[in-house]
């Protein structure tokens, strides 16, 4: 698999916008995932040469963030916030609901230790790059027939 003509020119606009050329690593990581919905080998490999690292700093930083896939999955995947300001909103209790209300075929519920930066919003998920707050139960109840009905 190689990245689109289309992901390839963003990804070069996006490296010219940083200094360091490396630091442009995550956010083009992301991009390439977007296409291809995971991130096999050589799609992370390309996305390397084209941020101009090596391919072994790619695969670090693929293997470190779990926002990043390295595994093909269902097409829709609610990440939910674990830390802690989310787990004493009810994050474990979100993830259990959603994981018993929706097919684990068509939607992957997970865990992430990485903080989304709205602990007063808390408990929340992440699909895609939408960010789902305040999920109360009667939140979660529009979100699980929102994912049902998608």
């Amino acid at each position: 698999m190689t990245l689109s003509e289309e992901t390839r020119g963003a990804i070069e606009r996006l490296v010219a916008r940083f200094p360091e050329r490396r630091s442009a690593l995550l956010p083009a990581l992301k991009l390439a995932q977007t296409e291809a919905g995971y991130l096999p080998r050589e799609v992370i490999a390309e996305t390397a040469d084209l941020v101009g690292v090596p391919t072994a700093a790619a695969v670090e930083l693929a293997t470190f963030y779990t926002m990043l896939h390295l595994e093909a999955g269902p097409a829709t995947r609610v990440v939910v916030c674990a830390q802690l300001p989310c787990a004493l909103a009810g994050a474990e209790a979100l993830i259990r609901e959603l994981r018993g209300a929706l097919d684990p075929a068509t939607i992957e519920v997970e865990r992430t230790s990485e903080c989304f930066g709205a602990c007063h919003r808390a408990p929340m998920a992440r699909i895609g790059d939408t960010y789902y707050e305040n999920l109360d139960a009667q939140a979660r109840q529009a979100l699980i027939e929102e994912l049902r009905a998608a």
